[in-house]
C-alpha cells in the first residue's frame, strides 16, 4: 500500500519501510549481542592469557626449586662423604691406651672364684641327682629280679648256650661246605 502525494514525488511504500526498520532493528540487536559476546570472548581470552602466564611462572618456579633441591642433595652427599672420611681417619689415627690395675685383676679373680664355686655347687647337685637315680634304678632292678621278671642267665646256662651256638654254627658250616 502506498501513500500517494503528487505525481511529481514518487510514492512511499510504508510496508517496505517498516520491514527495513524492523530488519535494521534486528540487525542492531544482533550487532549488540555480537558485541557483548565479543567482549565476553575478549575477557575470557585475557583471563586465559593471565592463567597461562601464571602457569608458566609456576613451572619456572618448580624448575628453580628442583635445581635448588638437586644442588642441596649434591652438597649433602659431599658433607656426608666428608664426615665419613673424617671418621675413618680418626679411627685409623687414634691409639687407645689400656691399663689394667691390680684392683681390676682382684675383681676379675673374685668373679672367677664365684663362678667356680657356682659350678662346683651345680656339679655336686648333678652328682647327687645321678646317685639318687642310680640307687632308684638298682632298687627297681632288684625288685624285677626278685619277681623273676625279665631275662636272666646264670653263668652255667650262659656257657651252655655259647657252646651250643658254636657247635650248631660249625655243623651248619660243614654241611654247607660239603654240599657245595
Amino acid at each position: 500500500m502506498g501513500i500517494g502525494k503528487s505525481k511529481i514525488t514518487p510514492s512511499i511504500d510504508v510496508d517496505d519501510m517498516l520491514k527495513k526498520v524492523e530488519s535494521n532493528h534486528e540487525l542492531e540487536a544482533e550487532k549488540q549481542d555480537a558485541d557483548k559476546r565479543l567482549t565476553e570472548i575478549r575477557e575470557a581470552k585475557e583471563a586465559l592469557l593471565k592463567i597461562h602466564q601464571d602457569l608458566q611462572d609456576a613451572i619456572k618456579a618448580e624448575r628453580d626449586a628442583a635445581m635448588i633441591l638437586k644442588t642441596a642433595i649434591d652438597s649433602f652427599g659431599n658433607i656426608i662423604n666428608g664426615i665419613c672420611n673424617a671418621i675413618v681417619k680418626a679411627e685409623q689415627n687414634t691409639q687407645f691406651k689400656a691399663t689394667i690395675k691390680s684392683e681390676h685383676l682382684a675383681q676379675l679373680q673374685q668373679l672367677l672364684n664365684q663362678a667356680i664355686e657356682t659350678w662346683k655347687t651345680l656339679l655336686e647337685n648333678h652328682r647327687s641327682e645321678q646317685t639318687k637315680m642310680l640307687t632308684e634304678h638298682e632298687s627297681n632292678m632288684r625288685k624285677i629280679l626278685r619277681r623273676n621278671e625279665g631275662v636272666w642267665f646264670s653263668d652255667f646256662w650262659m656257657k651252655v648256650l655259647v657252646i651250643f651256638l658254636f657247635v650248631y654254627t660249625m655243623a651248619l658250616g660243614l654241611i654247607v661246605y660239603c654240599v657245595a
